[in-house]
């Protein structure tokens, strides 16, 4: 009962948050006060069974409808020559971890609608062919049978209840993605013999080499860590090397530069800042679920992801903040 009565109120909230006049008053807010909007996606595909699921591409294409219609849409290179006085405010399309389906799906709405992205790209995912650790196990969660992943053996998990696969999928996620990447590997040793030996599994597809390369001459990228490290949890020497060993990589195998660093599950301080900034990138791209401004060099982002074309429209505002 009490579900269904948030769900309504959820409902309500979206819908009068998504109106025509509550749209155009947030709008001429924006623009009076010179915001800048970057709405962070991940995922955009039809639901496949994990645990970390997707963004339906029908409400993928309403946010980029919505979008085109009432904002002026950037990239961060667009930032060093945007001075507009004009009547949308600014935002920028970001997206993070470089999934096949970006280029399956969000692509050719994107191209639709006349509109370019930043991607962040994961280096050693596209070498792989998996995704981050803490995406694998959410996938497998998700799509396997009940014996498989119940049984799933990891090593230092304490014991959890086991009788719901979105919440074991999430908190399994978190368990994995919150430590240095040292014992990620470890993790890592452990899990993928039993991960990815199982009956019928397989994992969300990463853009591969070439993929990666036909992104490059149409959308801005990225780099989001070389493998998806929490950097707080990461020694200076790490990340320094992490920086350059992006850039190496773009530079090597994509034939381009970057001066962009989307941070892995938004965790970054002044440290980490410092790293980057000298290791040549002018943004660092954050979490947060707030506005930026065109001439900042970290930017927070707001999370996407819904249900309804209220939802989305709603969020793309940053009614969150309100």
């Amino acid at each position: 009962m009490l579900s269904s009565v948030k769900s309504i109120a959820k409902r309500v909230i979206f819908r009068a948050g998504s109106s025509a006049p509550a749209v155009r008053r947030k709008l001429d807010k924006l623009r009076s006060q010179g915001r800048l909007t970057i709405l962070n996606f991940h995922r955009v595909a039809p639901e496949d069974g994990s645990t970390y699921p997707p963004l339906a591409p029908a409400l993928f294409e309403e946010a980029m409808r919505f979008c085109s219609a009432h904002f002026d849409v950037l990239t961060f290179d667009d930032l060093r020559r945007y001075h507009s006085k004009g009547p949308k405010p600014p935002l920028i399309i970001s997206f993070d971890d470089g999934y096949q389906d970006f280029a399956e799906f969000a692509v050719p709405i994107m191209r639709k609608h006349g509109v370019r992205c930043n991607i962040n790209l994961i280096p050693a995912t596209i070498e792989s062919g998996h995704p981050p650790l803490s995406v694998l196990v959410q996938d497998f969660v998700g799509r396997v049978a009940d014996r498989e992943w119940r049984r799933l053996d990891v090593p230092g998990l304490a014991p959890s209840d086991r009788s719901d696969r979105q919440r074991f999928g999430s908190a399994l996620s978190d368990f994995v993605r919150f430590r240095p990447m040292s014992e990620q590997k470890a993790l890592a040793e452990a899990l993928l013999p039993q991960i990815l030996t199982a009956s019928g599994f397989t994992p969300t597809a990463m853009m591969d080499l070439g993929t990666a390369r036909t992104i490059v001459a149409e959308h801005e990228v990225g780099a989001h860590s070389f493998e998806h490290a929490t950097l707080t949890c990461e020694d200076d020497e790490y990340v320094r090397h992490d920086a350059e060993s992006c850039m190496q990589y773009f530079s090597d195998k994509l034939g381009c530069s970057t001066d962009v660093y989307a941070v892995p599950n938004g965790c970054s301080d002044s440290r980490i800042d410092k790293i980057l900034f000298d290791a040549g990138y002018h943004h660092i791209l954050l979490t947060g679920e707030d506005y930026s401004e065109p001439t900042a060099k970290s930017h927070p982002r707001f999370g996407i992801y819904g249900e309804t074309p209220a939802e989305l429209r709603y969020r793309a505002t940053g009614f969150v903040r309100n």
